[in-house]
């Protein structure tokens, strides 16, 4: 089989996260991208990077396995590995593909690798690969992102606008600010939704529906909190074809 399926584990004790590191280094069918500690280091990274396949404990301090699922702006494959059956309901709720019960033996391991690949198969297109005009299809309403040390959650309905401030970006809220390290182009290109946000200059995101109006003549527009944004020239076209003013 050609193709790796990248993957991370998400796993609080130091002896599971051994065995299944090993796991992983003797199935040649999965590319290992890091293994966490904590389901909120997890986060983080996934608010960053597509994976193919999350294999996930539940029960970990303050912040749960499923928690961290629930916050995934685009689901992956998911495997749950916990000692405690009672979490399957909420596992297939969620729609997990395969459950595993500690302790984990290999070939039991193995059976649920392959099995994302079959469900893969019978996916005529995977997830990740999605157009990202078909937000609206994901059942998310924030993303997670990190400054000084610390995960914050971001409701895309409290964002106003984003700011560009080289390889960081300021993401403005309707009460707070967060800086935050990523580049604009990434942000605007991967994560944020396209039918939500647009580019209306190098510098500036803006949700489109906090604008109250645009004055083409003198490039800028005037948000909903009555702050007004320069408009960039190559920006100008398609600000005006998306917003589609009636007369």
């Amino acid at each position: 089989m050609g193709k790796k399926l990248q993957c991370i584990f998400v796993e609080d004790e130091a002896p599971a996260r051994d065995l299944l590191r090993s796991y992983a280094e003797r199935t040649p069918t999965l590319e290992v991208l890091d293994i966490f500690e904590n389901a909120h280091a997890a986060a983080d990274f996934l608010a960053l990077n597509d994976v193919d396949l999350i294999f996930t404990d539940v029960t970990m301090p303050r912040f749960s396995g499923l928690d961290m699922i629930r916050t995934l702006r685009k689901k992956p494959f998911i495997v749950i590995i916990t000692a405690n059956p009672e979490y399957a309901v909420d596992g297939y709720d969620l729609e997990i593909v395969d459950f595993l019960l500690k302790p984990v033996s290999f070939d039991r391991f193995v059976r649920s690798v392959n099995k994302v690949f079959t469900s893969l198969e019978n996916t005529s297109s995977s997830k990740k690969e999605e157009d990202p005009e078909d937000e609206d299809e994901y059942s998310v309403s924030s993303i997670y992102v990190k400054e000084s040390g610390k995960v914050i959650r971001v409701d895309y309905d409290e964002i106003v606008a984003v700011e560009g401030l080289k390889d960081y970006v300021k993401i403005i809220t309707s009460d707070r600010a967060v800086v935050t390290y990523i580049t604009m182009k990434k942000l605007e290109e991967n994560i944020l939704p396209k039918n939500k946000f647009i580019r209306i200059h190098k510098s500036f995101i803006v949700k489109i529906d906090q604008i109250r109006s645009v004055d083409a003549g003198n490039s800028s527009i005037e948000l909903r909190n009555k702050s007004e944004l320069p408009i960039g020239p190559q920006y100008k076209e398609n600000l005006l074809n998306r917003l589609k003013p009636i007369n």
